[in-house]
């Protein structure tokens, strides 16, 4: 049996697949009362296939010996690190659960020496007075016998054969008493730390989710990830194995070495929001370069940051000249997060509006817009596919803009085919809409304004493109949508502004932070909600439109449509949330 002496005792512990050149280890160090082999023997196998996995007792626990009779995070931490060079290892992805994830977390802090990655599962930088509550009543060998007479049975079996009668319930107390008064960080501590770090808290564990230690050390660790599983409790990786492993080996792939690390920072420091498009890449064990780009542009950066050249196929660049162009040759359609009709609608495509197709799959294309660069997947017999040139010529002969609310549509049998939404640019020659692919449609002209008669962005335009709103009141809201059939909030202040010419950005949020920021709202200007998180700073969730004054309109939620409310407390269209929750207003034109 392996056993290796490190800070004056015998560890035992066990190891799992094949020692690879260059590779750092995982090592998985479990729970109290546990050892690894109880705690990680379903996880360890499967790991192994990717990497070398070293699987320790801590000291005190299983086979390993506890000459001095205590128990401590730090000390435990002190052994993994000493046990870690003691193997012929620099550094290695530390993975704790329950009290490992402290072990873990301390190793983080007062070893980062040894530290390439921190996983720490259901573990607590410092106490809560919830915690301390808890662990004083239950974490008793009287009271777990009484209650948990498994959990007793289990940690007498795993350890009295090694360190006698009676251990197990000494274990517990030594344990107890750690408990009730380490970890003991603090949220600035933890700002400093430079390594990469996944926080791992099931959102049913009764231990830990009360005080969301998970959500509040990622907070404060600047380089670190969170993840919260949905209806599992505390031993995340034996309650969801699949999911766990899917997530610790994309973690250890992203970030397990320098250079997929330099990477990270610099997509953190440049392109932190998704929405804007790929920057995923990463050098994988062998020292290749893997994964894709949005842009030739970023391509090179990523070259930059790594100092080094690659083929030209080494990395996937999205968007390239290669790459086709397509006009949406329907009136509306839904752009989805998956290529299935089952999956999130997370905006809408118009007529003739352009995009580029990054990826097509039977049924499906993944296309980027070209006016706000959303990303998703539309039905594939949507578009009109296409190069540039047709792209640009097409847009230069789109005179006109549908004016009605739905503008019908009729094929040349005079049959009801289509209908226009409100703000949807057109071909128009005569009565008859010419599509992309070169159908034509019969509308009534008077449907549509020319294009060089639609309200420009001024007091009087807005006024105009106000009226026009308004029509809109009760139409049903609709998450991502962006037409009369339905619309959500920043859906409805997108096609008010590009009525006008102005084009904005998708999302709320990001109307927020592109806008110039106005103290006194006039008419046509956005407002913007949302809720404060636990630093006081607002989420902005919401946008309206303002009407002047203290009235305006919006598409909701509560109202489960268009409609009016008010920020004057006195008004009867008055409602607290919006009230309270006001963030400020932003003007686009």
């Amino acid at each position: 049996m392996p056993y290796e002496t490190v800070c004056g005792a015998k560890l035992y512990y066990e190891t799992f697949g094949v020692k690879r050149e260059g590779q750092t280890p995982v090592l998985l160090i479990h729970g109290s009362t546990q050892t690894g082999y109880s705690c990680w023997n379903k996880i360890a196998p499967e790991l192994a296939r990717d990497y070398f996995v070293i699987v320790p007792d801590c000291r005190g626990h299983g086979r390993s010996e506890n000459p001095t009779r205590s128990y401590s995070f730090r000390e435990l931490a002190a052994d993994m690190a000493a046990l870690i060079r003691a193997l012929g290892f620099e550094k290695a992805h530390v993975v704790g659960h329950s009290n490992g994830g402290n072990v873990a977390i301390v190793m983080m802090m007062e070893h980062p020496d040894a530290t390439q990655t921190c996983v720490a599962q259901a573990g607590n930088a410092w106490l809560s007075d919830a915690l301390i509550e808890r662990e004083r009543l239950i974490f008793r060998p009287e009271y777990i016998a009484a209650h948990y007479p498994e959990w007793m049975k289990e940690a007498v079996a795993l350890h009295e054969p090694f360190h006698g009668e009676g251990y197990a319930s000494l274990l517990m107390d030594l344990t107890r008493e750690e408990l009730l008064r380490e970890p003991n960080y603090t949220p600035q501590q933890l700002a400093r730390v430079n390594l990469p770090a996944l926080f791992i808290q099931g959102e049913k564990d009764e231990v830990n989710a009360p005080s969301r230690f998970a959500q509040l050390m990622a907070r404060a660790a600047p380089l670190s990830e969170l993840w919260i599983p949905k209806n599992v409790a505390h031993n995340v990786h034996d309650e969801t194995m699949n999911d766990w492993l899917e997530t610790a080996r994309d973690f250890f792939s992203r970030r397990g070495n320098a250079e997929s690390e330099a990477l990270y920072r610099f997509r953190m420091a440049h392109y932190p929001d998704k929405r804007d498009g790929e920057f995923n890449v990463r050098v994988d064990a062998r020292g290749k370069i893997v994964g894709a780009v949005l842009t030739p542009q970023r391509r090179q950066e990523a070259l930059s940051v790594l100092n080094r050249a690659a083929p030209e196929d080494e990395i996937q660049v999205r968007i390239a000249e290669s790459t086709p162009w397509a006009i949406l040759n329907r009136p509306i359609e839904d752009l989805r997060s998956k290529p299935t009709i089952h999956s999130e609608r997370i905006s809408q495509a118009r007529l003739s509006e352009t995009a580029r197709v990054i990826e097509r799959v039977p049924g499906w294309a993944k296309i980027r817009l070209e006016h706000d660069g959303y990303i998703g997947w539309v039905h594939d017999n949507s578009l009109f596919i296409c190069d540039a040139s047709a792209a640009a010529q097409y847009l230069s002969t789109c005179n006109a803009v549908a004016s009605a609310s739905l503008a019908e549509a009729k094929n040349e049998r005079g049959a009801l085919t289509q209908k226009i939404p409100f703000g949807v640019r057109a071909r128009l020659e005569g009565d008859q809409l010419i599509l992309p692919d070169g159908r034509r449609w019969i509308v009534t002209p008077s449907g549509f304004l020319a294009l060089d008669k639609t309200p420009p962005p001024t007091p009087e335009g807005i006024a105009q493109t106000l009226d026009l709103i308004r029509r809109f009141a009760g139409v049903p809201y609709l998450w991502g949508g962006r037409s009369p059939y339905g619309f959500d909030c920043s859906g409805l202040a997108g096609v008010f502004h590009a009525f006008m010419g102005v084009n904005i950005p998708r999302d709320a949020d990001q109307q927020f932070t592109s806008g110039r920021e106005v103290d006194t709202p006039e008419p046509g200007d956005l407002l913007f909600f949302g809720e404060p998180d636990e630093d006081g700073d607002a989420h902005i969730s919401h946008v309206a439109i303002s009407l002047g004054g203290d009235d305006f309109i919006h598409a909701n939620g509560s109202d489960w449509g268009v409609s009016y409310n008010s920020l004057d407390p006195q008004s009867p269209i008055y409602r607290a949330w919006l009230g309270e929750n006001y963030r400020g207003a932003r003007r686009f034109v």
